[in-house]
């Protein structure tokens, strides 16, 4: 990634004081985005560097696209229709349901079929407007 960006990959908060090696970002793809993240990322917990980055992007005011997958058991959990309903109302573009991630079966995850001309497209959208 390093090579292709031109910019150092980041897997840790920076340090206070420390300069931000990223140049301010366009749009942010966030995917695939796990039940955990995305409960997280509503509630404002950012115990993990991506979760805090989409956060910030939120406050930031960079359109962010976001892609869960989850199963259709985590899907049942009530906290995470509160979620997908909270992010979306702080403007998080969250391709989920139809048009977006449909949830599997647990066990039956396909992975080379996750959607991922779905968030591209979409991020490439957010950019022109």
């Amino acid at each position: 990634m390093a090579r292709l960006t031109g910019h150092p990959v980041r897997s840790e908060y920076k340090m206070p004081g420390e300069p931000d090696v990223w140049p301010k970002a366009d749009v942010i793809a966030f995917a695939p985005a796990t039940f955990n993240t995305i409960n997280s990322w509503a509630l404002g917990l950012t115990h993990d560097f991506v979760v805090g980055v989409v956060a910030e992007g939120i406050g930031k005011r960079i359109p962010v696209i976001a892609m869960p997958c989850v199963n259709s058991a985590y899907e049942q959990h009530r906290q995470f229709e509160r979620s997908v309903a909270e992010l979306r109302a702080m403007g998080v573009q969250l391709l989920y349901g139809e048009g977006g991630f449909v949830p599997n079966q647990p066990g039956q995850g396909r992975p080379k079929e996750f959607p991922w001309r779905l968030v591209l497209d979409a991020a490439v959208d957010a950019t022109r407007t």
